[in-house]
């Protein structure tokens, strides 16, 4: 009996690690610095952040009055949005043994730094900031975007 509880938990955990594991792999990148109000937007529902949550692709961030985050993708990319922001992270992959993948990031209102990753340094072209009325391929590694009205 012993033997079977010791088995059973020991195949949770490993259960445990491999969908934790797969979770980690599907994330984009990490909320480092969160102040005020910032939301994520995932599947409809709007969650409160925290530094350390996870972002995933297709996530909205929105950042009320007086607020702003920092966020970290898996290739190195910097991102920070400033107060009242509203930003989607519409497609992201990375593989980190290739060091290639692609990027699209929409700032539909507010402001956003970008400091490019490997990513952007290794396959500019498929890095792409879209706003409102244009599409910003990547060439430089660092600059600020900032869109008024919107959303």
């Amino acid at each position: 009996m012993k033997a079977r509880v010791h088995r059973t938990f020991w195949i949770g955990v490993i259960m445990f690690l491999s969908v934790s594991l797969a979770f980690a792999e599907d994330a984009a990148g990490m909320l480092k610095s969160v102040k005020g109000e910032v939301s994520i937007v995932r599947n409809g529902a709007v969650i409160p952040t925290a530094a350390g949550m996870k972002l995933m692709p297709a996530d909205k961030i929105i950042s009320g009055p007086d607020s702003a985050v920092g966020i970290t993708l898996q290739d190195g990319t910097l991102l920070s949005f400033g107060a009242k922001s509203v930003s989607q992270l519409n497609a992201f992959r990375y593989d980190p043994v290739k060091q290639e993948g692609n990027m699209l990031i929409s700032v539909l209102k507010g402001s956003m730094r970008f400091v490019t990753g490997l990513l952007g340094k290794t396959h500019p072209d498929s890095v792409a900031i879209r706003l409102p009325a244009a599409t910003i391929g990547i060439r430089g590694t660092d600059f600020i975007v900032s869109v008024e009205g919107g959303e």
